[in-house]
């Protein structure tokens, strides 16, 4: 449109079009909010909000002048301002594209960040499918191939143009035989389809495995403790070691693809000169290979060399990065939790209710089935409300509802007030105590203290060598099972939410600290006293003091009501009572209570009547657990499975035993990961020149040597090939002469080729035999450490060293070497080869070589630093995640 009114309007200005107005105002909000950029950075540096750069500063004062600028070229001058505003905006287009490659690092973050809020809002059953291995993987392998893709993304682009402008000048000076040379690229355009097909399927067949090793691993190292008591530790290194064998099974395919690819692409250079060539100097015998045009078309076709030889990598980064937008599409589209499924419907004056609702853990056939039907509750505000029933009723999945975490397929839910949740088990953060029971709220010294009190956790701060500023360990590892229980219950107090959803929390204690926390804590004259309590409890002697008993069964409520009315009813709740009195009561504390609730059951039911029916229950309990011989828990069982628990509270101490690090205050329990910073010492060379092995170590570096020598050779050859041709210029070249030239040119090239292959398979095995005995030395080194090394280090930590440092072992190193090979002797051969032809460069390239000597002196440590630093800033997110994903249900229920 504009184009139309320059040629259009008689002044040859361009009108004040809705175009052009909207360019104006696009321009003014871009310059507001380069402002508003300009002065946040301005704000935070004075008042000490993070770290704010230079750059923080320059990058919108730069960018809202130069927007200014160009408004005020629309101003003044329309024409020249349309122009000149376009040339600005092909600068910063421009700016952006060349600029992608140095914000690798903002990428990563970003979808690291992306990955973790996303990790907060998955549903249960897609969290069943997401692992903590597969987020993990999600975030440094997945994450970091988008990162690698940028290194190649002016590839897409300048690969062409280079290309291109390469065949353009040889067309001047081949003329028709470049397009022999043209066709051979075009004939290798399948061969790219292949590769890259076949490459995506390894791609995705390798993830596969790497997701289950990693989440094989996870599994191991969160039961550590488990595997070394019962001395498993062989029999899942060996499960360990059969995904990792398929894993490398996928990987050797792969080492095939990445030679066939090396030899292609290395044949495909020379291939295209050796076809324009031969078809130069075939077509017309007075076409002469003279030394201007060999070397000139040398020069351009080295150009062309570039954007071939860099094709490999661009494939293979591309097909990696898009079988990582293929897992990262599949994990950010996965279902999430439905915000609507609970309401907040101010117009419910209950705290809690639920009508007519069926609930199931998710959509698909295996999911969808209802494990909640028909619930209709309705807790008044304040009051105390106790949940029974037996194991697998449907308790904890009533919760869930509650909190949102289930699907709801029909009915209402409806809560009004914060909720603060307390799981059956525990999830402590690696914090002091103190900021595990404040979580992130100012700390109030009255009602810390009360918490803490009421909680019964007074005497074992008493005990912990720093108080409530003892650093606790990853999962709690320097707590016992009680004390974890009523520190996230004292987390929960502390919270002053309007709703405690408290699912059997006092199984976890002893009787009579369990006695003391509903006392004191849950019952109705505890501190929760006034707030709305939903207790999930198989404790008895509490269900007299509260309001209301909601009774569940198969997932749907039996009965509700009073202690004293469903007594009198003689219904499922009567059941629950006789099922509990039959089981064998061991806890002297509870007699006096279940000697109350036998009597009310006396004056119900009769003495004899209540004696058959305690036998009788007691005998279908213990068919019942001779049925259930191989689980660890019958269904029948109550009293039984509070009871264990307690006992192993009794026999456990109250702190860390001996040989676990005892954290005073101010004293680090987990320790920091630290880098190694300086030059890599020859150790760790040596090291993996080990691992690779000797024989193809020397093999590989014996190819690449007599590969770049062919290289050379061919260049000498076409050197001796341009002489003879200036003798024969005016008489025309011999037949005999110009084939004997053309066949040793194309057996050098044939060589060049064959040797490129040789090291491609030489190195990409031997690669992999270390990657595979590197990581079967760190499995069985860390399956074989004592219990304190994993008692500060963090699981993610670990994680991370099975998954990318392990990536890198089996996919970077292997492609970095080569590269480097290379380029190392490309440069010997070149000074070899410039020495030979002029002495005299020894003079210059001394100095030079010195130079250079001391600039990588420098640059070399701050880069060796610099890597081992950022992956370990990368690897604190990773390890924040693992540690978030398992107590995400907390997160987001006690704020």
């Amino acid at each position: 449109m504009e184009i139309f009114y320059l040629k259009n309007s008689p002044d040859r200005l361009v009108p004040w079009s809705w175009i052009n107005i909207s360019k104006l105002i696009g321009s003014t909000l871009l310059m507001t909010v380069q402002c508003v950029d300009f002065f946040h950075a301005v704000y935070r540096n004075a008042n000490d909000e993070g770290d704010v750069y230079g750059v923080d500063y320059a990058a919108p004062a730069i960018i809202f002048f130069t927007i200014l600028l160009q408004v005020v070229f629309i101003l003044m001058e329309k024409k020249r301002g349309i122009q000149s505003s376009g040339v600005i905006f092909m600068f910063w287009l421009l700016l952006v594209i060349f600029g992608i490659p140095e914000y690798r690092t903002y990428f990563l973050n970003v979808l690291n960040e992306v990955i973790y809020r996303k990790a907060l809002r998955i549903s249960s059953s897609a969290r069943k499918e997401s692992t903590v291995g597969e987020i993990v993987n999600l975030m440094s392998v997945d994450a970091q191939r988008f990162m690698d893709l940028t290194s190649y993304i002016n590839m897409l682009w300048s690969a062409p143009l280079q290309i291109a402008l390469a065949l353009y000048f040889l067309w001047d000076l081949l003329g028709p035989s470049v397009l022999a040379g043209l066709a051979v690229m075009i004939v290798l355009i399948p061969v790219n389809g292949f590769i890259a097909n076949k490459t995506k399927q390894f791609q995705i067949s390798q993830m596969k495995n790497k997701d289950q090793r990693v989440k094989l691993m996870n599994e191991i190292l969160n039961g550590i403790k488990v595997l070394k008591l019962y001395a498993w530790e062989p029999s899942f290194e060996e499960q360990v070691l059969g995904v990792r064998n398929l894993e490398i099974k996928v990987l050797k395919k792969s080492a095939y693809l990445n030679a066939g690819t090396s030899f292609i692409w290395t044949c495909t250079p020379f291939l295209v000169t050796f076809v324009m060539f031969t078809t130069y100097v075939m077509t017309d015998p007075t076409h002469i290979l003279t030394a201007d045009k060999i070397f000139t078309s040398l020069t351009l076709l080295n150009i062309l060399r570039m954007p071939m030889a860099m094709l490999p990598f661009l494939i293979v980064a591309s097909v990696q990065a898009n079988v990582s937008l293929t897992r990262l599409n599949k994990f950010l589209n996965a279902d999430e939790l439905d915000p609507d499924a609970v309401t907040k419907d101010k117009n419910i004056k209950k705290p809690i209710t639920i009508e007519n609702g069926t609930f199931a853990w998710g959509h698909d056939d295996e999911d969808g089935k209802p494990v909640l039907h028909n619930l209709d509750i309705e807790i008044e505000e304040g009051s105390l409300v106790a949940v029974v029933g037996s194991v697998g009723a449907g308790k904890s999945s009533l919760c869930s509802a509650i909190l949102g975490e289930m699907e709801k397929q029909s009915g209402r839910v409806n809560v009004n007030g914060n909720i603060a949740y307390v799981a059956q088990q525990a999830w402590i953060q690696n914090a002091t105590l103190e900021d595990n029971i404040l979580f992130n709220n100012k700390k109030n010294e009255d009602r810390y203290f009360s918490c803490i009190r009421a909680c019964a956790l007074q005497s074992d701060l008493d005990m912990l060598p720093g108080g409530d500023q003892t650093e606790i360990g990853e999962k709690g590892i320097n707590l016992s099972g009680g004390q974890k229980q009523r520190v996230s219950l004292a987390r929960a107090v502390y919270s002053d939410a309007d709703i405690y959803l408290l699912d059997d929390p006092l199984s976890a204690v002893d009787s009579h600290v369990g006695k003391h926390i509903f006392e004191n804590v849950i019952g109705p004259e505890g501190i929760l006293k006034g707030k709305t309590r939903i207790l999930v409890t198989h404790g008895l002697t509490y269900l007299p003091k509260v309001e209301k008993i909601v009774v569940l069964k198969n997932g749907t409520i039996t009965e509700q009501g009073s202690y004293k009315e469903l007594i009198e009813k003689k219904g499922e709740f009567q059941e629950f009572l006789l099922q509990y009195l039959a089981e064998e009561n061991e806890d002297e504390e509870d007699l006096e209570e279940l000697e109350d609730i036998k009597m009310q059951l006396e004056s119900t039911l009769g003495k004899e009547r209540l004696q058959r029916q305690i036998s009788r229950t007691k005998r279908e309990s213990e068919s019942e657990s001779i049925g259930h011989d191989g689980i660890g828990e019958h269904r029948g069982s109550i009293r039984h499975r509070s009871k264990k628990i307690s006992e192993s509270e009794k026999t456990k101490p109250a702190i860390a035993p001996p040989q676990q690090v005892e954290a005073k205050a101010g004293q680090k329990l987990i320790e920091k990961e630290k880098a190694e910073t300086g030059k890599v010492q020859l150790s760790v060379y040596g090291y993996y020149i080990r691992a690779i092995g000797i024989m193809s170590t020397c093999m590989t570096v014996v190819f690449y040597i007599l590969s770049q020598a062919c290289t050379v050779g061919s260049n000498v050859w076409l050197t001796a090939w341009s002489s003879e041709s200036a003798l024969q210029n005016e008489t025309g070249q011999d037949p005999a002469v110009r084939d004997k030239y053309l066949g040793v040119y194309g057996a050098l090239g044939i060589g060049q080729a064959l040797f490129i292959l040789g090291g491609a398979f030489s190195l990409s095995f031997g690669a992999l035999d270390a990657a595979e005995g590197l990581h079967t030395n760190i499995l069985k080194n860390v399956l074989r450490l004592p219990m304190s090394f994993f008692d500060t280090n963090p699981v993610g930590r670990m994680i991370n060293r099975f998954g990318k440092d392990v990536d890198t072992m089996d996919n970077i190193l292997p492609w970095s070497i080569r590269s480097w090979l290379m380029c190392l002797f490309q440069v010997i051969a070149t000074f070899v080869a410039i020495i030979y032809a002029t002495p005299v460069f020894v003079v210059v390239m001394l100095p030079t070589m010195i130079i250079y000597y001391f600039v990588q002196a420098l640059s070399s440590p701050a880069i060796s630093t610099t890597m081992p630093i950022e992956e370990v800033g990368l690897s604190i997110p990773r390890h924040a995640t693992v540690s978030v994903y398992k107590g995400l249900i907390f997160l987001l229920f006690i704020r």
